[in-house]
């Protein structure tokens, strides 16, 4: 009873108002967010074309949450006066709309990791711009743990709430037959994480630097969570990746390039594990954590050399990617990171967020940051294999050339495929006497979507070149093929079904050695559609009689043209028989040719029946 005694909502209402008065436009940010995307569920594809702005919106709302936050922690941190906060509120929302306004309507890969990358610098921002002109570093750890344990404790209440709600949700629909709509638990997820998970965060954050600088009990449970979850974590780490270092020290073999990220693990959970014992490492008792905070940094150095050579070798095969260069960028920074905790005489841990916010924003928006590097590494790599192969020829694509090897065709393939997919093949330019931006408007379908539109811009390049499109799973002996009907937007294909009675989707997979089969009814009548060893035949048997259907023309036509998206109509085959007849669409069909042998390994078809004639 003393539990119900103590619950006030006039306390909890007063609480989320002052939590509101002390950030307003974080607040409303979330709100507007929040509302973006629960109405963006509500949309079917075609609604959604028209209202792109939505996916701006949520980008910008959540970018405003983080940014009006750091921005009130200023206020209150340095007392400004009305005036001053009015200033910084509007200055804020003038980085938003000039952010919004910049914004494509429809987004790149390019504008989420910009994103990403934005987003991190205004979360690492939050954590030190109070303590600029703070000495000691007390406050700092204090403010720091508040916002860790908040956000766990959040994310807690927030997850266990949503799971509630959806079993009430699932009760009231199963037991009262109260049609809930599917759209409705995505809407409810959004507006926990939006709306409950932000204001009940946001109602927890320390207000006060100066009682931030007195010094409590050191949390039990998050001792006991680093020293016995991370620590033992990390040293697992460690030994894995010591023992590899080991292994390719002995083969004298370049490191794999997955090993980068079983490093940046081991940093990310090492740091962390740092921060969080900071204020206890040298108490009596924690000799361990002693011992762990002096040489975690000496021990990282051998891995920062591990992970350098790992994305170098990828980097010298296949150029610098978007995620190439932020792994390279990280290694740097770790080695930078590495050297300060153990040769500076201060060693402040704010070192580490300030710095990784820095870096962070110049790989977003500084003047090598990781998309303009990249597009000028593909660049490079693509004129130096088109100058080799004399394709270009001083400083011109010459579409006439001696026949290049299929290796080559792959490659520039790859190179031309991630030009267009980040809207960058108009750098090219020079090399050609057409205008690409017609070529490329004349090529591309007039409603196509932006996946559309870079497909065919790939394809006019590489005919404009001479060459053809191969995908990079294609190797000299063995070759992979894959059709489908289905748009690049993914908008659903709609059938005539006029003159047949019955409709059905199926899908098969072929293997060695064995007979992939689906049973339908079909009326009265049982249908039976299967693949047999060859796997490049369909049969389809009734109790009066079979059809096949053999794939092995259509996949040597299109396979010869390169084409992976086709055309219902070209994929489409009316079998007759005596008593029945069907009508089948292929949505996708995927398989391998090795010398000239072809196999279907996996199909997905549509069936339409009839009575035969």
């Amino acid at each position: 009873m003393g539990f119900f005694k103590n619950l006030s909502l006039q306390q909890l209402w007063q609480g989320a108002a002052a939590t509101f008065l002390r950030y307003p436009l974080a607040l409303l940010s979330a709100f507007t967010g929040t509302a973006a995307a629960m109405w963006l569920t509500e949309l079917d594809y075609d609604q959604r074309q028209h209202h792109l702005y939505l996916g701006k919106l949520i980008l910008v709302c959540a970018l405003g949450l983080i940014l009006f936050f750091t921005l009130e922690l200023l206020v209150r941190r340095y007392r400004l006066s009305l005036r001053g906060r009015v200033l910084l509120r509007v200055l804020g929302l003038a980085l938003l709309v000039l952010y919004y306004w910049f914004l494509p309507e429809e987004l790149l890969d390019e504008h989420w990791l910009r994103f990403l990358m934005l987003a991190l610098a205004l979360h690492l921002a939050a954590s030190y711009v109070m303590f600029f002109h703070v000495p000691g570093e007390t406050a700092f750890w204090q403010f720091n743990k508040a916002l860790f344990l908040r956000i766990l404790t959040s994310g807690l209440y927030a997850a266990v709430l949503y799971l509630g709600l959806i079993v009430a949700l699932l009760a009231v629909d199963n037991l009262f037959a109260v049609q809930v709509d599917g759209e409705t638990y995505t809407q409810l997820w959004f507006f926990m994480v939006g709306v409950f998970n932000t204001w009940f965060f946001l109602a927890g954050v320390p207000a006060d630097v100066q009682l931030l600088e007195v010094s409590p009990t050191y949390p039990r449970g998050l001792k006991v969570f680093t020293q016995f979850v991370l620590l033992p974590l990390v040293t697992l780490y460690l030994v894995i990746l010591y023992a590899y270092f080991g292994k390719i020290v002995v083969e004298w073999a370049w490191p794999e390039g997955w090993v980068s990220v079983l490093v940046l693990c081991f940093s990310v959970v090492g740091i962390l594990s740092l921060l969080l014992i900071h204020p206890i490492r040298f108490e009596e008792g924690n000799t361990w954590m002693r011992t762990f905070s002096k040489w975690f940094y000496r021990a990282l150095f051998p891995l920062v050399i591990l992970l350098a050579l790992a994305i170098w070798r990828r980097v010298a095969e296949y150029g610098i990617t978007e995620e190439r260069y932020i792994v390279m960028v990280l290694a740097i920074w770790l080695f930078a990171t590495a050297l300060y905790f153990l040769f500076s005489r201060h060693k402040h841990i704010k070192f580490i967020p300030i710095t990784l916010s820095l870096v962070a924003l110049l790989a977003a928006y500084g003047p090598l940051n990781a998309f303009q590097v990249s597009q000028w590494s593909q660049v490079y790599r693509l004129e130096k294999l088109l100058e080799q192969n004399r394709v270009l020829v001083n400083g011109k694509v010459q579409r006439q050339h001696s026949k290049v090897s299929e290796a080559v065709e792959r490659e520039v393939s790859s190179i031309t495929d991630y030009l267009a997919r980040h809207q960058d093949l108009e750098v090219l330019q020079p090399w050609f006497a057409v205008d690409l931006q017609e070529a490329f408007a004349a090529a591309a379908a007039p409603d196509g979507n932006r996946w559309q539109r870079s497909y065919a811009a790939r394809d006019t390049v590489l005919h404009l070149m001479g060459l053809e499109y191969r995908t990079s799973l294609t190797t000299p002996d063995e070759q992979y093929f894959y059709f489908s009907t289905q748009p690049y937007d993914g908008a659903e294909v709609v059938h005539d079904i006029k003159g047949y009675t019955y409709a059905l989707e199926f899908g098969l997979r072929s293997f060695e050695g064995g007979v992939d089969q689906r049973e339908y009814q079909v009326g009265k009548a049982p249908l039976l559609i299967s693949m047999k060893e060859d796997a490049t035949t369909l049969y389809f048997q009734f109790e009066q009689e079979t059809l096949s259907l053999d794939l092995l023309p259509l996949i040597k036509k299109l396979g010869a043209k390169g084409q992976d998206r086709i055309s219902p109509e070209k994929m489409t085959f009316v079998l007759k028989g005596k008593d029945v007849q069907l009508k089948v669409v292929l949505a996708e069909l995927s398989g391998r040719q090795k010398k000239q042998k072809y196999a279907v390994q996996s199909l997905l078809a549509d069936v339409f029946v009839a009575p035969g004639p």
